[in-house]
């Protein structure tokens, strides 16, 4: 049996599923501006207040990353510390990929998105929170400052390499997302390998 804590952590997880589906559903059916938070807690059947314990605004619950910044970096750092930093972000992301490709939610959401390109500033936030947790694990495994060149232009492009994934992903066709970031990986790890003396080798920087 499970520790209590983690059944705990299961329904809370449970819930805010239930919130974001609720939500990307409405944005879908009726347009983002005419639904409101009560309209997501209904359809979830959840209150207001249950509700603002997840996501302070409704374009949160839609937009949100699925899974925190911090938890990301977190696996990212944690990864064998041999392990090349552009293999690691590999790894984390592709996982990460697999599992939001097998969910209805991510899969709506992403087609919310093309239908509503207004929103996609609205996306822009929580890019950069990926983009600093990141750098931040970048840093940590190569013992380069986080405002290094190579961490930044690294982190940077490991987002793009995101972006332009699900820019090309059709759900329900080949390539799949998973393949399709491995792709776009292979043309980073062409051209980026880290600084000499960090954590998982390469060549040294160019002076």
């Amino acid at each position: 049996m499970s520790p209590p804590t983690g059944l705990r952590e299961r329904k809370k997880e449970a819930t805010r599923e239930a919130l974001r589906h609720a939500a990307v559903t409405l944005y879908r059916r009726h347009g983002p501006d005419a639904v409101t938070v009560e309209d997501i807690c209904a359809a979830a059947g959840v209150s207001p207040r249950t509700f603002f314990n997840y996501f302070a605004t409704k374009d949160e619950a839609v937009l949100s990353l699925d899974i925190a910044a911090a938890t990301l970096g977190r696996r990212i750092a944690d990864r064998p510390a041999d392990e090349p930093p552009l293999a690691a972000l590999r790894a984390v992301f592709a996982g990460r990929f697999a599992e939001l490709a097998a969910t209805d939610v991510w899969t709506e959401r992403t087609l919310l998105l093309r239908e509503h390109p207004e929103l996609m500033p609205r996306v822009a936030q929580a890019n950069r929170a990926l983009e600093e947790a990141v750098a931040g694990a970048l840093a940590a495994r190569t013992g380069l400052p986080v405002d290094d060149l190579y961490v930044r232009t690294t982190a940077a492009a490991a987002i793009g390499a995101n972006r332009a994934a699900i820019g090309r992903w059709q759900p329900g066709s080949d390539p799949d997302l998973v393949t399709l970031f491995h792709q776009a990986m292979d043309v980073l790890e062409s051209a980026f390998t880290p600084p000499r003396g960090s954590a998982g080798g390469g060549p040294a920087r160019p002076a």
